[in-house]
């Protein structure tokens, strides 16, 4: 499959290029500013411009691919126009692209940014409208809510629903970019929004069995 990443110099971005082409996909890695091109060649996959506050640059970006997957971030430093307005466009070149398939990479509480501290909310509220426009977009999506994320060695083993515990759970990037990875060819993930947390269900089970009784 012909996979397009946005935001593959991220920290999940990269341990997803890593997984996907180890997979035996062809991967894309869209990234910010051109001196990150070479880095992303070298985990084996094309890098791409893909500075997401620049629509103009989406249609070459998505020439051929088969799916795309959004793990990009503001960092907090231009929320709307890269967490809500970038997702938006590049959802909407998607689907001008007659490319089926879209995993966002969101938030815990993007559906309930009160939840949220007063720092967070306005990236949340931004994520939520994104969320919400692929949720209405008519593409075949797939939505990924992590709790806090950490940078421990991967589990391989989550729990997916709505009685995880916000506040407290945490769950590392790397099982979060091998949660996208595995949906992308799980059907029972297609149209579907949940939340993750560390568990203890391996995550191929939890995506085939838990995202059912969410």
């Amino acid at each position: 499959m012909n996979i397009l990443i946005a935001g593959a110099n991220g920290q999940i971005g990269r341990h997803l290029v890593n997984q996907l082409v180890a997979g035996g996909h062809k991967v894309r890695g869209g990234v910010r500013s051109p001196d990150q091109i070479s880095g992303i060649n070298d985990i084996g996959a094309q890098g791409v411009l893909l500075d997401l506050t620049k629509p103009e640059l989406f249609a070459s970006a998505l020439e051929n691919i088969d799916a795309v997957i959004f793990t990009a971030g503001s960092g907090g430093k231009a929320v709307e126009a890269v967490d809500r307005d970038g997702a938006i466009s590049l959802i909407d070149a998607t689907k001008k692209a007659n490319i089926d398939r879209f995993i966002m990479l969101s938030s815990i509480s993007a559906d309930k940014p009160e939840r949220g501290s007063e720092k967070m909310q306005p990236y949340l509220r931004a994520k939520g409208a994104a969320d919400k426009h692929l949720q209405q977009s008519g593409l075949d999506y797939t939505i990924v809510r992590p709790v806090t994320l950490t940078n421990d060695a991967p589990t391989a083993m989550i729990v997916v629903g709505d009685g995880i515990d916000v506040k407290n759970a945490t769950i590392s990037r790397a099982d979060v970019a091998h949660v996208l990875d595995s949906a992308l060819t799980r059907t029972q993930t297609i149209c579907e929004t949940f939340d993750i947390a560390s568990g203890t269900s391996l995550i191929d089970d939890a995506l085939r069995t838990q995202i059912l009784a969410v």
